[in-house]
Parts: C-alpha cells; sequence; structure tokens
C-alpha cells in the first residue's frame, strides 16, 4: 500500500513540471519565433503495480507561427520551413525569430540576444552579414555624356547649361553647351563650343545632319576634357546618338526653339547608403542615393531532419547537439521556405491547445492527491486497528 504515495507523489511531480511547461508556452505566446513545448509522460516500470510516472522528454513543436507585417526594414520571416544561422559567443545557433538589425559596426545582429545573423558563401561557407564595405559607392568617373531632343534647323543658336559631370575623386563641374549654326561654311553644319562654371573652355567639336536632319557618320560625338583634381585631365566623350538614328538628336524644322539637352552621364560622385533591405530569396538589396543598386550577402537557412537534434538555447534561440542532419542552403531552395521582409514570424502556441492541457493536468493532479488522501485514511484505518479499536 505505501507504493501507493510514491505512486500518487510521482503523478503529482509529473503534473506539476507539465504545468510549467504550458505556462511558459503561454507566457511566450507573443514572443516572436517562440515555438511552443510539449511534455510527454512515462512510466516508472518496475512491474506489479509498477513505481509512478515521470516526464520522460519534451519536444517542440516546429509548425510554422502566423507571419506579421511590421514595417521594419531589417525584420524577417520564414514562410515555411527553416532556421536563421546565427553566430552567439563564438557557436552556431538557429531561431525562427527575425527582429534583425545592424549595428554600429554595419554588422546584421538578432536585437534580443546580439547575434549574429550568417550568411551562405557560393562556396558553402558561413559568414557574418555586414554593410560596412558597402556604406557608400566610391567616385565613379563621368566618361561619357549623352544627348536627346531636336536641335532646330530653323534657329541660329542654342544653349544647354547646367548639367553636372563628376572627376575621378568625386569632385562636381557643371558645363554649359552652346550650339552655333554653321551651315553657312557646311550644310548641316553645327559648333559646339563646351564651358564649365567658371566659364573656361573645355573643349568643342562638330556636329552634322543630313537633308533629313539625321546626323551622319564621324560627327555625331566629340571628346573634351575637365580638370580631375589631381594634375590631370579627365576625357569625356559627349555622344548625340547613332548616325541616321531618330532616337537621339535630330535637326528638323522646330521654329526658334530647340529641346536638346544633356539626358544622362555614367558618373557620380561619393554616394551613401539609403536603403538596405532583402529579398524573398534571402539576398541583401542594396540601394544608394544616386538611384544605383547594388547586391550583397545571402542569408542561410538551416534545416534538421532530426528534429530532437535541436535544443532551446537562449530566448528563441536553438541549439544543435549534432549536425549529422543538418542541411544549410538559401530561401526558397529545395523544401525551404521563402522571406517575408518587413515581417515576423509569431509564436506558434495555440491558447485554446494550453487550456485543454491545463484541465487534463488539473484533474491527473487532483486524481493523483485523491490517491494520496485514500492511501492516508487506508493506513490510519490500519493504525487504529493494531491499537485494538
Amino acid at each position: 500500500m505505501s507504493q501507493s504515495f510514491y505512486n500518487g507523489l510521482s503523478g503529482m511531480l509529473s503534473f506539476s513540471q507539465n504545468l510549467d511547461t504550458v505556462s511558459n508556452n503561454i507566457a511566450n505566446m507573443n514572443t516572436p519565433g517562440y515555438k511552443g513545448k510539449d511534455s510527454f509522460y512515462q512510466s516508472l516500470g518496475g512491474g506489479g503495480n509498477g513505481y509512478g510516472a515521470q516526464i520522460g522528454s519534451e519536444a517542440h513543436r516546429m509548425s510554422t507561427g502566423d507571419i506579421k507585417s511590421t514595417g521594419n526594414d531589417t525584420d524577417l520571416a520564414i514562410t515555411g520551413d527553416g532556421l536563421f544561422v546565427l553566430e552567439l559567443d563564438g557557436k552556431l545557433v538557429y531561431s525562427k525569430a527575425g527582429q534583425f538589425a545592424f549595428n554600429g559596426d554595419g554588422v546584421l545582429i538578432d536585437k534580443a540576444t546580439g547575434a549574429k545573423v550568417m550568411a551562405l558563401t557560393e562556396g558553402g561557407d558561413l559568414k557574418q552579414i555586414s554593410i560596412e564595405e558597402h556604406s557608400s559607392l566610391p567616385p565613379k568617373t563621368t566618361t561619357e555624356v549623352e544627348f536627346k531632343g531636336n536641335l532646330s534647323s530653323d534657329a541660329t543658336s542654342h544653349q544647354a547649361s547646367g548639367f553636372t559631370v563628376f572627376n575621378t575623386l568625386g569632385a562636381e563641374t557643371k558645363l554649359t553647351f552652346d550650339f552655333t549654326d554653321n551651315s553657312e561654311e557646311t550644310t548641316g553644319s553645327w559648333l559646339v563650343t563646351v564651358v564649365d562654371q567658371d566659364g573656361n573652355e573645355v573643349g568643342n567639336g562638330e556636329i552634322r545632319f543630313d537633308s533629313s536632319g539625321l546626323l551622319v557618320t564621324d560627327y555625331n560625338q566629340f571628346n573634351i576634357q575637365i580638370d580631375n583634381g589631381s594634375g590631370d585631365n579627365d576625357t569625356i566623350n559627349i555622344k548625340f546618338g547613332e548616325p541616321g538614328s531618330l532616337a537621339g538628336t535630330t535637326s528638323v524644322s522646330g521654329g526658334s526653339t530647340s529641346s536638346l539637352k544633356a539626358n544622362s552621364q555614367d558618373g557620380y560622385g561619393l554616394t551613401s547608403l539609403t536603403s538596405a533591405l532583402f529579398d524573398s530569396s534571402g539576398e541583401l538589396q542594396l540601394t544608394y542615393a544616386n538611384g544605383e543598386e547594388r547586391t550583397g550577402d545571402k542569408i542561410a537557412l538551416a534545416s534538421f531532419k532530426d528534429v530532437s537534434a535541436l535544443k532551446s538555447e537562449q530566448g528563441s534561440l536553438f541549439k544543435a547537439t549534432s549536425n549529422k542532419t543538418r542541411e544549410l542552403s538559401y530561401a526558397g531552395e529545395g523544401s525551404f521556405g521563402q522571406i517575408a521582409s518587413k515581417s515576423l514570424e509569431l509564436s506558434n502556441v495555440d491558447l485554446s491547445s494550453e487550456f485543454a492541457d491545463m484541465i487534463v493536468i488539473q484533474n491527473g493532479y487532483q486524481a493523483s492527491s485523491r490517491i494520496l488522501n485514500v492511501s492516508n485514511q487506508l493506513l490510519e484505518t490500519l493504525f487504529e486497528n493494531t491499537r485494538g479499536r
């Protein structure tokens, strides 16, 4: 009969431990990326009446939680299978919580733990994601300027002013282009003089048009020279379009007004990074103040065929007790889900299920305590009888 005391006590201890698990699930129902846990009971065995029960194991529910939009550029969620790979204190950990941000050193970290988010290289190696080397674009020298529009054959002059180009050091030079009709000398000819913002001539050339107002070969471009700030000059090719084409510069009747202007150039000064976003494949998309776009690192995702190899480490982080079944890849490849930017995966805790578990635990605990009470009454009866009453 005394064994019933231990059986009842083991039941109460097991149910109380399970209640700890349920209460922790409920406490974390709003924790991004949190995975609910289940406790599994195990008989102590022993034959006969047995020796009671205990919590034999615990396991995480790895199903995907709801995806919530946050509007934060570096918040990320995985819409399906896969875990983010992070480095914490020199060791790899894994998480579904994508509350990330770039720290002062330009490294992408988990805001809750400070763990560094890892990228996967084309060679299959893991590395930290950083935008430090992408924080700005070095200057790019202007090598070409393209013109588009009509240079009216009825006009005798035209000016296109205030167009900016960049030298080797990224310094700006504003150019003015003066066009003068030279048809008295050569039919369809225009002379072009180029001066900078200080009035210094930096180059000149000639463009010619045929009777249809289209550019002719060898007279559709010329070069100018601008000071590069280092005692030398940078050469810029001034292009007006392809000979015989309507797509660039033309010279047809248009009254006294010409629409010809410098349309584009290929240089820029030192340019700062304006946005860093991840696309659905986890690749970093960088946009700069001048509209230039570049790509950066690509987020690494991991999956484990043996989920039992994952153990809770800190917050919503997991550590792997074994990497034998680990697979590393990119979002959207194989069984891996895609990346949802500006979003977070919420906890997968189902409150209704937790309440149902609590009812079962409460009934089990009460039944186990009742066993202790009945066993105690039987022993008291035995003691009373042995006293001869």
